[in-house]
C-alpha cells in the first residue's frame, strides 16, 4: 500500500510541478509563453507612476532562507534541518539522509536499511522545490519535492 501511495503521489507532484504527461514535447512554447509574461509585467510596473515602497526593513520578512522545514516528495515526507553552516540532515519514511549545502545545492549521503550511497537536490532560489538524483547501485533514483 506505502508504494502505490509513493507511486501516486510522485505522479499528482510531475503533473502539479508542471511536467509535460506526453513524453518528447518541449518545453519551448512554454518558456517563450513565461520570459513575455515576465516583460510585460517589467513594462507594466516600469511606466507605473508610484510603486509600492517598504517604509522600513522591519516589514521585509524572509520567507524560505533555505532547505530546512518539511517537504512533499516522490520519497514521501521529507524533513530537512540545518545546522546554519551549511550541514543538512533529513529523515524520510525509508532512511535519512546527511549533507553539504553549496548555494542551493545539496550533496549528500543517504541510508535506507542496509543500502546506502549518494545523491543530490537542485533547490530552486526561493526554496521552495527541488529536483534531484539517488544513486542505488548504479541507477539513478530521481527526487522532486515541494515545501509542505
Amino acid at each position: 500500500m506505502r508504494i502505490i501511495l509513493m507511486i501516486v503521489s510522485g505522479l499528482v507532484l510531475l503533473i502539479s510541478c508542471g511536467e509535460s504527461p506526453v513524453p518528447g514535447e518541449s518545453d519551448s512554447f512554454r518558456d517563450e509563453e513565461i520570459v513575455s509574461s515576465t516583460e510585460e509585467v517589467a513594462d507594466t510596473a516600469a511606466s507605473e507612476d508610484t510603486l509600492p515602497v517598504a517604509e522600513d526593513n522591519d516589514d521585509i520578512i524572509l520567507i524560505n532562507e533555505g532547505p530546512e522545514g518539511d517537504w512533499t516528495t516522490t520519497m514521501g515526507v521529507l524533513e530537512l534541518s540545518t545546522d546554519g553552516r551549511g550541514y543538512v540532515h533529513g529523515d524520510y519514511p525509508l532512511g535519512s539522509i546527511d549533507g553539504e549545502l553549496d548555494g542551493t545545492i545539496l550533496e549528500f549521503t543517504y541510508s535506507e536499511g542496509t543500502l546506502e550511497g549518494t545523491g543530490s537536490f537542485v533547490f530552486n532560489e526561493e526554496f521552495s522545490s527541488f529536483r534531484g538524483i539517488q544513486d542505488i547501485a548504479g541507477a539513478e533514483l530521481i527526487w522532486n519535492g515541494q515545501r509542505l
